[in-house]
């Protein structure tokens, strides 16, 4: 394990009884909602970074098979205790492979990821899907920025890869067909806000230009 990921990993061991008592609601409960409406009925998904696990649950609880991935043996404990299916991995290990799912979901975990190895992540989020298989990407963003931020309440700090809305809307994405880039009105910390990447597995020669290069929309709440 990197040393980057191996101080994320005691960043969020740190943080995670705080983490245990979050509640799933609000704009993450519909952009959730949004991304299953994408899915078969009881379609599997692969949930990269799921923390204590509140989200896989809310996913078990509308019928899908979900598998939970999180770099903290303590969140995934937590996520266990919930009865999910959760496992320590690292998902920018380039060799990193849990199986094929018929979507991959990742909330606010790979704005965790330096920017040089957002397309070696996208490839491992490839790689997990079946053709057509569809991912939902969701970030804090709204200004560029790579490193720790202030008033950070982790030990260690933790790292942030943060994008401008115009460089998120811009993130090339070979080998997916973008299904869709949408900007969230939320009031988040250090005046962030939530950008949501939704793309569906292609091969690579399906994907255009034009298909990578789509403008964000804006949508409230």
């Amino acid at each position: 394990m990197s040393e980057h990921s191996e101080r994320l990993r005691a960043a969020y061991d740190f943080d995670a009884p705080r983490r245990n008592n979050n509640v799933f609601d609000g704009w993450r409960v519909d952009i959730t909602d949004r991304f299953l409406a994408r899915l078969e009925p009881g379609a599997t998904v692969l949930e990269l970074g799921a923390g204590a696990g509140q989200g896989a649950v809310y996913m078990m609880e509308q019928g899908f098979g979900v598998t939970a991935i999180d770099i903290s043996p303590a969140n995934v404990e937590l996520a266990i205790g919930r009865e999910v299916d959760a496992r320590v991995a690292d998902f920018t290990n380039p060799d990193f492979f849990a199986g094929e799912y018929d979507g991959v979901f990742a909330m606010n975990s790979l704005l965790h990821v330096p920017k040089r190895m957002f397309l070696q992540v996208l490839s491992v989020i490839r790689r997990s899907l079946g053709r057509g298989g569809v991912a939902t990407i969701v970030v804090w963003g709204g200004t560029s920025h790579e490193g720790t931020l202030e008033e950070e309440w982790t030990e260690p700090p933790r790292f942030f890869a943060l994008y401008s809305d115009d460089d998120f809307a811009m993130l090339p994405t070979p080998g997916f067909r973008r299904l869709g880039c949408e900007f969230r009105h939320a009031d988040g910390e250090h005046g962030l806000h939530p950008q949501v990447l939704t793309l569906e597995r292609t091969s690579l020669e399906e994907t255009s230009l034009e298909e990578t290069s789509l403008e964000g929309t804006t949508t409230e709440g």
